[in-house]
């Protein structure tokens, strides 16, 4: 039955983010031109600044909408117990919820979505947010194959995070990344949900360099 193909798989917010803005990134490419803005010009992000922070920021301004508006649908694990600290004025939300559950789009509407990645609304906060992987490669779709025959729209996680540091570093053949800063940027990520290991964030951070980068003949970033 087709139900038992079915790609069940949940992408965190960060991983979902990252492939939206993998997408934007990729089209400038192709296109060699800034993306419009709808009225014809080139929106700000690109005359100024990082385009791969913007993009990165436009990727989750795009998953927002879509989850506010209902096209993707999310879960996560919720709290609504919220602890005050009656010292510092403040609160927190404790005890989330071990068990994930339907983030619906009022939530989205009506709460506020943390750089931490924590939807906290009136009654409660969701944490750990969960998007389906084939609900989102439906909206944003992997591009077509290159032309020349390579089939540029298969790809795997480890390639997109590899992908994600070149141009979080912005590395070229003449401005390599240090390897050290590379590998602390990997194990700040995940891959399907799990955090990187220590090994694996040395080898992609061997992998991304050049092989003169080891022996000091390019220029070093970051």
């Amino acid at each position: 039955m087709f139900i038992e193909d079915l790609d069940r798989h949940q992408w965190s917010f960060r991983e979902a983010r990252l492939h939206v803005a993998r997408l934007i990134l990729r089209q400038i490419e192709l296109a060699g031109t800034p993306p419009s803005d709808g009225q014809g010009v080139a929106p700000q992000w690109y005359r100024s600044g990082d385009p791969v922070q913007q993009a990165q920021e436009i990727a989750r301004r795009e998953l927002l909408i879509s989850l506010k508006d209902g096209d993707l649908h999310a879960k996560g694990r919720l709290s609504k117990q919220r602890h005050e600290r009656y010292a510092s004025g403040s609160s927190s939300w404790d005890f989330h919820s071990g068990h994930h559950e339907a983030i619906l789009p009022h939530h989205w509407r009506e709460g506020r979505f943390g750089l931490q990645e924590g939807l906290e609304f009136r009654d409660g906060e969701f944490i750990d947010i969960r998007v389906p992987r084939f609900a989102v490669k439906a909206i944003w779709p992997d591009l077509p194959p290159s032309p020349g025959g390579i089939d540029g729209a298969y790809t795997t996680p480890y390639l997109e995070l590899m992908q994600a540091a070149i141009g979080a570093f912005q590395m070229s053949d003449r401005a390599q990344a240090k390897k050290e800063n590379l590998v602390t940027w990997f194990l700040e990520q995940e891959i399907d949900g799990e955090p990187v290991s220590e090994n694996l964030a040395n080898a992609m951070a061997t992998l991304i360099r050049l092989p003169s980068s080891q022996r000091g003949g390019s220029r070093r970033i970051g």
